[in-house]
């Protein structure tokens, strides 16, 4: 098969566009070349971040093909020919990686969704567990002796004081009142945040698996597409 011949103008028009793509394919490759860097394969909140970044910078990869691939065998240098034949190849692969990735996405969404509640658990337990603990000792006390005790261990630098309050047992109410409100706050708190955040994790997660799908078919339909670069026609 022979290269199409174009007026001068029309070969102009076909370089420009063509070098465009590879620029796009180029800034592509490079910036997920440094934002995978380091590689921290097994931790799901890096495999789903990254992840989420290279779809967020898919459409330039996207528009990278058709401008490739524009005008098929016409105006083209023979070390081209070999290049788009690479890039034929390159979009079946990069098709099939965002196929693996989708269900890897889905796994990596439970496992972060875990994390982040584990962290909010793990906060909400430290902010209420010496509040709880001071609240099983102040219920455990029954004379006023081993209310004023507990209050000193509260209250180290103020011992004078502690040993000024003229009715300790209701000092002691009031702190469990106010220790269970306290409590009560904070693990309020923690299940909204929790309920937030598994709203944004699955956000931000549906919009990729379904970017990551779409980019996947365009990529393979580009493959199909290019089958001409593929062929080895002799020029």
């Amino acid at each position: 098969m022979q290269d199409i011949q174009v007026p001068a103008m029309g070969r102009t028009t076909f370089v420009l566009f063509r070098v465009l793509g590879y620029c796009l394919l180029l800034f592509f490759l490079l910036d997920i070349s440094i934002i995978s860097i380091p590689f921290k394969f097994t931790d799901a909140i890096w495999e789903l971040n990254i992840f989420g970044q290279i779809v967020e910078r898919v459409p330039l990869l996207l528009l990278s093909f058709p401008l490739l691939f524009f005008g098929e065998y016409s105006a083209r240098m023979k070390w081209e020919k070999i290049i788009t034949k690479i890039i034929s190849w390159l979009s079946l692969v990069l098709a099939v990686f965002f196929f693996l990735n989708i269900p890897l996405a889905l796994v990596n969404t439970f496992r972060v969704q875990d994390i982040r509640v584990g962290e909010v658990i793990t906060r909400a337990a430290q902010q209420n567990g010496p509040l709880q603990i001071a609240a099983e000792q102040l219920e455990k006390a029954t004379s006023d002796s081993e209310v004023r005790t507990i209050l000193r261990s509260l209250n180290p630098q103020q011992q004078s004081l502690v040993a000024q309050i003229p009715n300790p047992q209701d000092i002691k109410k009031r702190l469990l009142a106010e220790i269970s409100t306290s409590v009560s706050q904070t693990q309020a708190q923690a299940e909204t945040s929790k309920r937030q955040i598994g709203l944004a994790i699955w956000k931000d997660s549906v919009k990729w698996i379904i970017a990551g799908l779409v980019s996947g078919l365009f990529l393979l339909y580009a493959w199909f597409q290019s089958k001409w670069a593929r062929v080895g026609i002799n020029y």
